[in-house]
């Protein structure tokens, strides 16, 4: 091999690592970036602050600290998550009264009528689950609008079951619906914060 010859390898070599290195400094930053906006993505926002919104922080705070894992440092879509979780267990509960509160009904045409109002409310197409469903669907695609419109189309299923001016409701869906409104309360709530991110 004759001189220039290794003189060219060693350049090569020199140009390898010089790239190399501008290769791992840029894999460097871009690694960087995506940290920084996933993590302005996934805004953390504490318990306390959400809650203080809420026309019943207690219940609000106890509802997001019972999330499993603690609420602390969670970010607010999985907060979102969470409430969305636990807003579908109620749901479904109540629909399960509505069920029984119909078959109870015998002759009580009133009842009768009223439980299967509720039971549309709650659950035919466009009811509360349904309407549930689609903000599920929402927050994945990051549409927190939408998620806020839905949130507030489940408060007027709701609010159209117990508030029934033709029916006195003295069973126990009357406090389902409550807690229920709470609950899609903080997904409202939650939703605002997401929208400011």
């Amino acid at each position: 091999m004759g001189k220039s010859f290794k003189v060219k390898i060693q350049k090569i070599g020199e140009l390898i690592r010089k790239n190399n290195t501008m290769v791992n400094y840029s894999s460097f930053f871009l690694v960087l970036l995506l940290c920084v906006t996933s993590s302005y993505s996934s805004k953390i926002v504490e318990v306390n602050v959400i809650c203080q919104k809420a026309k019943n922080p207690s219940f609000c705070s106890t509802l997001l600290n019972s999330k499993p894992g603690g609420a602390n440092g969670a970010d607010l879509v999985t907060l979102a998550q969470y409430t969305i979780d636990v807003l579908h267990i109620n749901l479904t509960n109540t629909v399960k009264l509505i069920n029984t509160l119909i078959s109870q009904s015998g002759k009580d045409i009133k009842a009768l009528t009223h439980y299967k109002n509720c039971l549309k409310y709650y659950f035919a197409d466009g009811g509360a689950i349904f309407v549930l469903g689609n903000i599920e669907r929402v927050l994945k695609e990051g549409n927190y609008n939408l998620m806020s419109v839905g949130a507030n189309d489940i408060i007027h299923d709701i609010s159209d079951c117990i508030n029934d001016p033709n029916y006195h409701d003295t069973s126990s869906l009357p406090n389902y619906g409550q807690v229920a409104l709470q609950i899609d309360q903080i997904i409202q709530i939650i939703a605002v914060f997401l929208m400011s991110n």
